[in-house]
């Protein structure tokens, strides 16, 4: 019992007893017929008035208290349909108006929770897939080494595939722990004033050697140097993915040209080479985690770079690009913001 209707009680208790004094002080004290006949009728009238408003105010105690019910049950199923008229500016319109919105902000936070569990599900799943080979890889050639009957040469060769399935394994690990930590946004990316030139030349660098085993020329073409605010190291990690892409899927004697340009609001990094190609149902995959190519599952390689490449660059509110053609080669454009904003 709430504190109205408690208060609806005392009051009809008080307002009986009133009236029960007022028609005893008429019968024993003023002792005239036609006081007292008013006095019992307007009792009565004042009785019956109390009672109907009684009645009222509980059948309108009841009704909103079902509303009430019907709008927590609402919330629970996820309806947020309006039960009290939001033109009216009373109470109960206010409560419903600051429940809906707190049922929205509640539903927001569980949508985000289950996106972060489907997003640490996922990439769980994934290293399991990507680890599983290496292991067991490495599992079979420990056991063929141990065998006393193998020559030297073929135990030094099983210790090379082993190293190899090592180097592989901790690649993956790498990856793995940059592409969680991005995820999570547990990394955050320090914007400096850096040279589009610089960051190229640097990640020509780090993948020079493997495109001279290969005898690929790589050409760097910049008609001017661009200064951009960007996070050099990531972004170099982002442009070396794409360039190690580039000379992995380009054939021995191929060409790579990187080249740099400038628009009004997007500075831009190019990388164009005479490889492989991509096949054009493939094109929006590449950029998936651990995806690869049906033409290029024969070779080495997790499929992650690209994927990490866009990570990167979409946290610097860039964006990459891919146009390409099977057997003619593909060309990668990185483009980001000349004054990015985090």
């Amino acid at each position: 019992m709430n504190n109205l209707q408690k208060q609806i009680i005392y009051f009809s208790i008080l307002l009986y007893m009133v009236c029960l004094g007022f028609i005893l002080y008429c019968i024993f004290v003023i002792k005239q017929y036609n006081i007292i006949k008013l006095s019992i009728i307007f009792s009565i009238a004042v009785i019956l008035i109390l009672n109907g408003f009684m009645f009222y105010m509980n059948k309108y105690m009841c009704s909103i208290l079902e509303k009430l019910t019907e709008l927590i049950n609402g919330i629970i199923d996820g309806n947020e349909e309006e039960i009290f008229s939001v033109l009216n500016d009373d109470l109960l319109s206010k409560l419903q108006n600051q429940t809906v919105k707190l049922t929205s902000i509640l539903k927001s936070k569980n949508k985000a929770l289950q996106e972060e569990k489907n997003k640490i599900q996922s990439l769980v799943t994934d290293m399991v897939h990507q680890l599983k080979n290496p292991f067991s890889n490495l599992k079979l050639y420990c056991e063929l080494i141990k065998d006393s009957n193998i020559s030297v040469e073929e135990r030094k060769e099983f210790v090379l595939i082993i190293n190899n399935q090592l180097e592989k394994l901790e690649f993956l690990m790498e990856s793995m722990i940059k592409i969680s930590r991005l995820e999570s946004d547990i990394i955050t990316l320090k914007l400096n004033q850096s040279s589009l030139d610089d960051i190229c030349l640097a990640s020509i660098k780090q993948v020079y050697e493997k495109a001279k085993n290969k005898n690929i020329e790589i050409e760097f073409i910049s008609k001017e140097d661009i200064s951009i605010f960007i996070d050099k190291k990531w972004t170099c990690e982002a442009i070396v993915n794409i360039i190690d892409n580039a000379v992995k899927y380009t054939n021995s004697n191929g060409k790579i040209i990187i080249k740099t340009n400038c628009f009004e609001m997007f500075a831009m990094i190019e990388i164009k080479d005479n490889g492989i190609g991509i096949e054009k149902e493939e094109i929006n995959n590449i950029f998936k985690r651990f995806y690869r190519g049906s033409n290029v599952s024969t070779d080495e390689g997790a499929g992650i770079g690209l994927y990490l490449s866009r990570k990167i660059i979409s946290k610097q509110n860039g964006f990459i690009k891919v146009k390409s053609e099977k057997n003619k080669g593909s060309t990668v454009s990185v483009l980001l913001p000349l004054v990015t904003k985090m």
